[in-house]
């Protein structure tokens, strides 16, 4: 099968974030099955890379300077289109796959030469919604194009139950239209956890620091902890966008409202290489991200695999990979308060802390190994071959 995808962002090469991880590691399994896969990704440069055996299309995507100030984004999409297409030409494609943000593959549908998925994310409009920004003329382009170009796809798909309900009723669309096919992880069974040894307690959280993170209810859930666990430290990995009050990023936040006791135990380390980003994780007591909301929580399996005991919270389909106190904790989105008490009690329990480790661990092998994702997924791309662009 020859398999092409468009992805925003792909690692080590344009950007960060989970949909690039994702299109990455289900490329190299689908590789692995003997399937070519071809992605192509938006670069301030045109070229052709080879990652191991995928193909990277990088291409510049330019804007048309009056085309957008009436379709924002349509430069872009115009751009995407016409490179997925010959990508499918010369490589004789039998599936696309998509991510709904930004709607990118518009003019892809319009003379489709393959049968193509929408794999359905957080939207636009969800991530508006959550941030409290008020919809201008682009953001309402926007989420008309993602919901235009997501309707019309041979077949939809997403990570959870709760996003499928929740995107489906955005879309308008029947819920039982949506497969569910969560994203997977490389697991290491054989891994052994280092060695503690007097080192104080760390708790790390990886991903944009942004408002729909929950990162500023994981600030303010700091000062408590450390009432109760005086050496613990943080770490913070990710962008830091200015999300806090008064326009301010996260770390100009704490250097200008909390005292220097507290300041000290806070590290932000921007963002990091993966095999940096994998240590900070295998190191971490606890690894926390209180979302707001999450279509998924691909951060948890990259966590949890390394056997990390995890605190999320009860929204999206976090729930779905999270059994409270069992897999991990969970808590109510936006509550600082019960942030800090499930770090104080699993930082304080060293038996509780490690069970629910080793569970989770146990859970994402089982359930999440990347190996049963690319099936899954071959799966899916067959039956989609079937239905009539």
């Amino acid at each position: 099968m020859n398999i092409g995808y468009y992805t925003s962002h792909y690692p080590g090469l344009a950007g960060e974030g989970g949909i690039g991880t994702y299109t990455r590691l289900l490329a190299q399994g689908l590789s692995l099955l003997g399937h070519n896969v071809h992605v192509v990704v938006p670069a301030p440069r045109r070229e052709t890379v080879l990652d191991e055996s995928i193909h990277v299309h990088l291409t510049p995507c330019k804007h048309f300077p009056i085309i957008d100030r009436l379709a924002p984004g349509e430069g872009a999409c115009y751009h995407v289109g016409r490179e997925l297409r010959r990508v499918a030409r010369e490589n004789q494609l039998d599936v696309v796959e998509f991510t709904n943000w930004e709607g990118r593959g518009t003019w892809y549908s319009l003379n489709r030469p393959t049968p193509y998925l929408v794999r359905l994310s957080t939207s636009s409009l969800e991530s508006a919604q959550i941030d409290g920004v008020a919809s201008d003329y682009e953001s309402k382009w926007q989420t008309f194009r993602e919901t235009w170009f997501s309707r019309r796809a041979d077949a939809l798909v997403t990570h959870s139950n709760a996003h499928r309900i929740k995107i489906a009723q955005e879309l308008g669309v029947d819920a039982s239209r949506i497969e569910i096919s969560p994203p997977g992880i490389v697991t290491y069974p054989n891994f052994v956890r280092p060695d503690r040894g007097d080192k104080p307690p760390t708790v790390v959280f990886l991903g944009r620091l942004e408002h729909r993170k929950g990162t500023l209810d994981l600030l303010h859930a700091i000062p408590a902890t450390l009432q109760a666990v005086e050496n613990a430290r943080f770490i913070f990995i990710g962008k830091d966008r200015a999300h806090c009050p008064g326009g301010r990023t996260h770390e100009q936040y704490v250097m200008e409202e909390f005292p220097s006791s507290i300041r000290d135990r806070i590290e932000f380390a921007g963002s990091l290489p993966n095999d940096q980003v994998d240590l900070a994780l295998q190191e971490a007591d606890l690894f926390v991200a209180p979302s707001l909301y999450e279509s998924f929580g691909y951060i948890f399996v990259e966590a949890m695999r390394w056997g990390t005991p995890s605190i999320g919270t009860r929204a999206g389909g976090i729930p779905e990979i999270i059994q409270d106190d069992v897999t991990g904790v969970l808590v109510d989105p936006g509550q600082p308060e019960q942030i800090a008490q499930a770090m104080i009690q699993l930082l304080q329990n060293d038996e509780r802390r490690l069970r629910i480790g080793e569970a989770g661990r146990r859970h994402v092998e089982g359930k999440f190994d990347w190996s049963q994702m690319a099936k899954r997924a071959e799966d899916l791309y067959t039956r989609t071959m079937g239905v009539k662009s």
